[in-house]
């Protein structure tokens, strides 16, 4: 790589001579992934960052997120020289050399921008980071969206995608439900730290409307917890490294006491009276996690869904002081059922219970169970949809 315009010969030769012996002038020896650098940036541009950060030997290295509304950076070329930008139809990343000699990878896209800035000091990394992050600052999503960061764990370990959600208030959806399930509900969307245990259960058939309530849910509690859905929980529980780096992501002192909320979708067979036999120490972990010393000094909340029965769900999963709330959701009775049709302009008389989903596809004039293409109920399949 040349020097940016901004750097003297006799300040680009003593970059070099004060390089550290144990990384300039070597190859490295680990392998340090592209995603290592900054999740989500296009792999040419983060490669070409570590590449750079090995030949220079900067041996200090800051990362700062700021929230972004738009993809494009706004010109990066002001803050360097533009070594590799790269553009796709989600993504806009820039791999700078920065006037002094240290270098800047700038990742946008998702709703944020990741700022990795390396340099020679702390001081300067740090600071470069943090004016680099403020001017790609931009609005935060409209009201309506919830920020909300999906995990997976892949052949290279736990990977996370930010996401911003459109997500209704639960006022709005307050109705969708059978009066006893809303009663529960209106008690935890308005809670603002967990109450008796930090341990969510969610149960019922499908088709009740757990996963419309959840989006509710994370809309309530965006002012105080911050939502993690995990895609695969199995994996999750399967050890505790990948467990951790969910429950501590993104820790710091500096948090206004902000909460964690982890999501397990559709993790019944977790929680079942044979789930030790079944998913090893999984259970263990979980419950650990939640009132036991691994989850200490972490302010970290489960909310697990399940179409199991209550009754097929582990002893140790109700515990007081363990479980903060356990929801049933059921099908509205036939009059329920009815009112909510009319309240929705469709004049039927319901003869037996009926689920939320059901409802729906009445008023869409669908056979009952009878779903459009695409659509459904929950995170996994509007995952899938393009």
């Amino acid at each position: 790589m040349r020097p940016s315009a901004n750097d003297s010969p006799t300040r680009a030769d003593a970059v070099r001579r004060r390089r550290p012996t144990l990384l300039g002038g070597r190859r490295l020896r680990v392998h340090i992934e592209p995603f290592d650098v900054a999740p989500g940036a296009h792999d040419g541009c983060a490669a070409l960052f570590l590449a750079a950060l090995e030949e220079r030997g900067l041996p200090h290295v800051h990362t700062v997120e700021a929230p972004r509304d738009r993809i494009e950076l706004e010109e990066p070329a002001r803050f360097g020289t533009v070594q590799l930008a790269w553009r796709t139809a989600g993504r806009h990343d820039a791999v700078l050399l920065l006037p002094g000699g240290g270098l800047a990878l700038l990742a946008s896209g998702h709703g944020r921008c990741d700022v990795v800035v390396a340099a020679d000091t702390d001081e300067a990394a740090a600071s470069t980071a943090g004016r680099l992050a403020e001017a790609q600052r931009s609005e935060p999503p409209p009201d309506e969206r919830v920020p909300i960061r999906f995990w997976s764990c892949g052949a290279h370990g736990p990977v996370s995608e930010p996401r911003s959600i459109e997500a209704p208030t639960w006022e709005e959806l307050a109705r969708n439900y059978p009066a006893g399930v809303r009663a529960r509900l209106d008690g935890l969307a308005a809670a603002r730290t967990p109450r008796g245990g930090a341990l969510l259960v969610w149960h019922g058939p499908p088709g009740c409307g757990k996963t419309h309530a959840l989006r509710a849910l994370l809309r309530e509690w965006r002012g105080w917890a911050d939502a993690h859905y995990v895609t695969d929980p199995e994996r999750l529980l399967a050890g505790t490294g990948y467990l951790m780096d969910v429950a501590t992501h993104g820790d710091r002192q500096d948090d206004g006491g902000r909460w964690r909320l982890l999501v397990l979708e559709d993790a019944g067979e977790l929680l079942a009276i044979s789930a030790r036999a079944e998913a090893g120490q999984g259970l263990s972990r979980m419950l650990n996690l939640t009132d036991g010393l691994l989850g200490q000094g972490v302010r970290c909340a489960l909310l697990v869904t399940t179409n199991e029965p209550l009754g097929r769900l582990h002893p140790a999963v109700r515990r007081p002081g363990r479980c903060w709330a356990q929801v049933g959701f059921t099908p509205f009775a036939p009059a329920e059922a009815t009112a909510w049709l009319a309240r929705h302009g469709r004049e039927e008389t319901v003869h037996a219970p009926a689920t939320l989903a059901e409802l729906y596809a009445r008023l869409a004039g669908r056979a009952v169970g009878e779903e459009e293409p695409g659509e459904g109920f929950g995170f996994a399949r509007r995952l899938a949809r393009p």
